[in-house]
């Protein structure tokens, strides 16, 4: 028992109250989008939705060049308060704002706090737990965020008509104050090494890490490109479900909750993966499920076929992003974390915004089941290439390490 105390990462005081704190954060974001869509929805186009979908992926790209510079240059402690801050300020202005295009202007507020806040916390995150727990740390997190996404989602609704848009933002901005004094309780601090030299660049810098790395430099410009296809299928998802399955809006909701409950499922397994090749694995083993579900989903009659397919999805979801956070995270080198993280955050979510369009296009020209059946076909045949040239690559590490031994 002793043992495995002292191998828990709930052993760690600042892990008990960071991730329940952020876990509480991201359900108060879930909140937040239901309200902010039924408000932009109402009296507005699709045009006004796709904007607020918008306004919420941009600022992450913009920030690419900033946020790592400010979270690696920085005491995490100052760049945290005052990045909950700023989120807090936009939340609370949310509240009193009905307007679309004051509105558009707020959340971007919002996503650059989000820019800086999310790298600090995953660079941070290792100094709490150690290195040997990056792994089940990340699994755990995600795990919990994905609960609490699925409590906010299923409350946002039920807030919005009990009290309203603004009480719901409201509950949202007073998640991201208990992150600020959750921030000022932690007592690790990640700060820059004095005397150190410094490594030049933003995005430059954290790509060079990435692209320096044998595992990274295959894993990340895979993930680029799967997200293409993987995410295309979100736009046409309600379509799919509604028109050519005939399902009402209730059991639309119920295949988004078996997504949610999948993912949380397999990111809590991806923290048992013990390392880096079993990372790879399950980045790999991920992919596939979501590209094998997505076929199935096209290709599905009824809501049992239907909800496996969702289901399964979720849990490749929570497998492919747990792992290759951990895989991101414990094969940076420390000085530079945060601008690998945020030159990830930034660039898929560079690939997001390119996966919208090109789902609507696949949308009109293949329609619902033809985009699910070729954007999934498409992931499984990435998951194939993936896992060739991981396996490549171990066994190139294996025979360099016995001509060293020879040597």
């Amino acid at each position: 028992m002793k043992q495995t105390l002292q191998t828990s990462i709930w052993s760690r005081p600042d892990i008990r109250l960071v991730l329940p704190a952020r876990a509480l954060s991201y359900a108060g974001d879930s909140i937040a989008m239901i309200a902010l869509m039924l408000r932009v929805s109402d009296g507005h186009g699709p045009a006004a939705v796709t904007a607020l979908l918008l306004a919420f992926a941009v600022p992450t790209v913009a920030m690419i060049p900033f946020a790592g510079r400010i979270v690696d240059g920085f005491d995490s402690r100052t760049v945290l308060v005052w990045s909950g801050l700023l989120q807090v300020v936009a939340g609370v202005g949310l509240a009193f704002v009905h307007d679309l295009v004051n509105t558009l202007a707020l959340v971007c507020v919002l996503q650059i706090g989000q820019a800086v806040a999310g790298p600090a916390w995953g660079a941070l995150i290792p100094r709490i737990v150690g290195e040997e727990l990056v792994g089940r740390a990340t699994g755990t997190s995600q795990a919990l965020i994905g609960v609490a996404m699925l409590a906010g989602s299923a409350a946002g609704g039920v807030l919005v008509g009990w009290v309203g848009s603004r009480g719901a933002l409201l509950v949202d901005a007073g998640t991201f104050l208990a992150l600020v004094v959750v921030a000022q309780l932690v007592r690790t601090r990640r700060r820059p090494e004095p005397g150190a030299a410094r490594e030049r660049g933003g995005v430059s810098a954290g790509l060079r890490a990435v692209f320096g790395d044998d595992i990274l430099r295959i894993l990340v410009p895979a993930l680029w490109l799967f997200v293409v296809a993987g995410e295309a299928v979100n736009v046409v998802e309600v379509f799919l479900i509604t028109g050519e399955l005939g399902l009402g809006p209730g059991l639309y909701g119920v295949a988004g909750a078996a997504t949610g409950a999948g993912a949380i499922f397999g990111a809590w397994y991806s923290g048992r993966l013990n390392g880096d090749h079993a990372r790879a694995v399950g980045v790999v083993v991920g992919m596939a499920a979501i590209g094998g579900s997505a076929v199935l989903m096209g290709l599905a009659g009824n809501l049992v076929t239907l909800l496996i397919g969702a289901t399964t999805i979720g849990v490749g979801s929570g497998m492919l992003n747990a792992a290759a956070n951990a895989l991101v995270v414990t094969r940076s080198a420390e000085a530079v974390r945060g601008r690998v993280i945020a030159a990830l955050n930034g660039t898929v979510r560079s690939f997001s915004i390119l996966a919208m369009l090109l789902g609507g296009l696949a949308g009109a020209l293949l329609g619902p089941r033809g985009t699910f059946v070729t954007c999934g076909a498409a992931c499984v045949a990435a998951a194939v290439v993936l896992g060739a040239l991981v396996t490549r690559s171990k066994d190139e590490s294996k025979d360099s390490e016995l001509e060293a031994l020879s040597h």
